[in-house]
């Protein structure tokens, strides 16, 4: 395998079984996670993506799954909340959920990552000093109560008015950055954004556009991204199933990457993420080329460290048995 993929694919994938399409039991997911840490192909999975509120039904594979081997890590799933003080409330329930996970198993579980969606109401063009808010109490309630590293993710929908939303929660992550580095935090890193690429139905699909749009306005404020739903398959391609186009997960994260170390905008990143064509991404050694754009080792190293970060997949086999189909994992 070319340096350049295994790169852009450490870590990558959250694994989500529980979540729809696969929509597993929580033993069979939890042992089909167990399973692929240990296949060759273990080096691009990343943390098992899990509800806070179900933490506590893990106590039960602790022996079996969780002694042995390097601790598993979680990325930890939100209550939400239909208000800002129902986020709060449910963040707070969460966070002595994980704290009770961790006291339970010690050094054989982690939990690094937290993801939620932003109620409605403070998301709009109005909203922004209600989202500065609840961003800035949510992270007090991290050092109050979270685990020593815990990096949140917030989620804001591509609906109509996407555009004013989006690029308001981006300022916003933008700007509790800023305080942060004023007022350093010890367990709460920097926020960063939630895109959800697919879902069950046609319209849950963002477009190429819309994808575009939000990764150069997160890299041009230094937001970091992950990235969820109906990235199971390496490039763009059309399913019958729901009528309409999947975006790949090599597509969204090469123009990520790219949006990351060039100077591109939203019409240079469109083509890129509409490439169905394997061969057109150059791998090699030395970094990955797709027609006049270019990124080397070290920037895809940095990209995904610092910009895109993963993607969740209730598939781990669909993902890798798809780039070995390509030709592009040994």
């Amino acid at each position: 395998m070319r340096r350049s993929l295994r790169a852009l694919l450490e870590g990558v994938i959250d694994y989500a079984g529980l979540f729809p399409p696969a929509k597993l039991p929580l033993d069979q997911a939890l042992r089909n996670y167990a399973r692929y840490r240990r296949e060759p192909e273990g080096w691009m999975l990343g943390r098992f993506v899990c509800p806070a509120s179900r933490l506590a039904e893990l106590v039960l594979f602790h022996d079996e799954l969780f002694a042995a081997g390097p601790p598993f890590v979680f990325s930890v799933l939100g209550r939400g909340g239909a208000t800002a003080d129902e986020l709060l409330s449910g963040l707070r329930d969460d966070l002595r959920d994980i704290a009770a996970f961790r006291a339970r198993h010690g050094t054989a579980v982690e939990v690094d990552v937290f993801e939620v969606r932003l109620p409605d109401e403070v998301l709009g063009a109005d909203r922004y000093d209600d989202a500065l808010s609840l961003l800035g109490q949510s992270a007090r309630a991290i050092e109050e109560l979270g685990p020593p590293v815990l990096k949140p993710f917030y989620e804001a929908p591509l609906r109509e008015g996407w555009q004013i939303e989006v690029e308001e929660i981006m300022e916003v992550l933008d700007e509790d950055a800023a305080a942060a580095d004023v007022s350093p935090r010890q367990r709460c890193r920097q926020a960063g954004f939630k895109l959800r690429c697919g879902g069950l139905e046609a319209a849950a699909f963002p477009t190429a556009e819309q994808v575009a749009w939000a990764l150069v306005n997160a890299q041009d404020r230094e937001v970091p991204m992950k990235f969820t739903a109906g990235l199971h398959h390496p490039l763009r391609r059309f399913d019958a199933s729901v009528q309409a186009p999947l975006h790949g997960f090599l597509n969204v994260l090469l123009a990520g990457v790219f949006a990351g170390v060039e100077t591109v905008d939203e019409d240079d990143l469109v083509p890129v993420l509409l490439e169905e064509e394997p061969a057109h991404f150059d791998f090699d050694d030395a970094g990955v080329r797709w027609e006049e754009l270019a990124v080397g080792l070290a920037d895809i190293q940095r990209a995904r460290r610092e910009f895109v970060l993963s993607f969740g997949s209730c598939s781990f086999d669909e993902p890798r048995d798809d780039l070995r189909a390509l030709g592009l994992l040994d």
